[in-house]
């Protein structure tokens, strides 16, 4: 019976990770026969392959208690590493080794985890990444059992990927974010498992934004605050607004001025949004992508928008 569920479970996993990269344009392909593999991968049997113009992605889904299985896959983590523009993905589903348990008592208070992450940035500039990443997840972990605890703590007993889910559609994190933290998951099932899973800085810089947007200690939490005041419903508004901040020129209601730092105001709202430097400014610029224009070309998603107008 046992065995049945684990079945299931990889099956259902399966499925959803094939819709996710669907949904951002690969073509999939579950069990792919032999005669559909390249050479190099003649004799394996993946679970799925996911392709599009970039990169082609050879993936895995497997029980998280089942060590047997992992040794398999070192063979074909090697042979797919030595391919240019492909990657291996291993993902692991166990619902009752992958929980975050709600009945601990001593939560990691913000304080707490804001001093954690003080720590995290002395061990990244130590250079000892991997000691930084997993003092970084168990802090992520800890951030978003305290959002839960607020809103759905019957949540809380979940696996950790339907945690990271949860959190997501509740809109405290979007979907670059989301996805970001599938990703980051996988690479700490690598790394509390024994593979060699070289974490490197923008792996750390990736986690670090998600943390410090969710404790609400970062200047993402201030961009959001400063969008969500604004009336954005109109595509011409929007990309205005990107334009301004990418150009450094005003247009429609929006207005940037440049000294110490780079301020950024709308006609119709008192608050400005400051930005520190060019770095901030970059950032901004990525939030309205993902958040407005669906993490798609600016420039694209523009004319797209106009040609739908016309249509209509």
């Amino acid at each position: 019976m046992e065995r049945n569920v684990n079945i299931k479970n990889i099956e259902r996993r399966i499925k959803e990770i094939a819709k996710d990269y669907e949904s951002r344009g690969f073509k999939v392909s579950i069990n792919p026969k032999q005669s559909e593999l390249p050479q190099f991968l003649k004799g394996f049997e993946p679970d799925m392959i996911a392709k599009n113009e970039i990169e082609s992605v050879v993936i895995e889904v497997i029980t998280k208690g089942n060590i047997s299985e992992l040794k398999q896959f070192e063979s074909l983590a090697n042979t797919i590493s030595k391919k240019k523009n492909w990657r291996f993905e291993l993902v692991f589903t166990n619902p009752i080794e992958q929980t975050i348990h709600s009945g601990f008592k001593n939560e990691l208070s913000i304080d707490k985890q804001k001093t954690r992450i003080i720590e995290i940035k002395q061990l990244m500039q130590q250079h000892h990444y991997d000691a930084a990443f997993l003092l970084g997840w168990a802090t992520l972990e800890a951030a978003i059992r305290m959002k839960l605890n607020y809103e759905k703590s019957e949540a809380l007993n979940k696996p950790t990927l339907s945690i990271i889910k949860t959190i997501y559609s509740l809109g405290h994190i979007n979907q670059h974010d989301y996805r970001n933290l599938e990703k980051l998951n996988n690479q700490r099932n690598y790394l509390i498992h024994g593979f060699d899973n070289s974490i490197d800085k923008k792996t750390l810089d990736d986690l670090l934004n998600i943390l410090t947007f969710l404790i609400g200690d970062s200047k993402e939490n201030v961009m959001y605050e400063w969008l969500e005041a604004l009336d954005l419903d109109y595509y011409e508004d929007i990309y205005s607004l990107y334009s301004t901040v990418r150009d450094k020129e005003n247009i429609g209601a929006f207005t940037l001025e440049e000294n110490d730092t780079i301020e950024i105001s709308c006609e119709y709202i008192d608050e400005k949004l400051e930005l520190n430097n060019d770095l901030e400014r970059k950032q901004f610029l990525d939030l309205i992508e993902q958040e407005y224009m669906d993490e798609m070309d600016p420039e694209g998603w523009y004319g797209f928008k106009r040609a739908m107008e016309k249509d209509d």
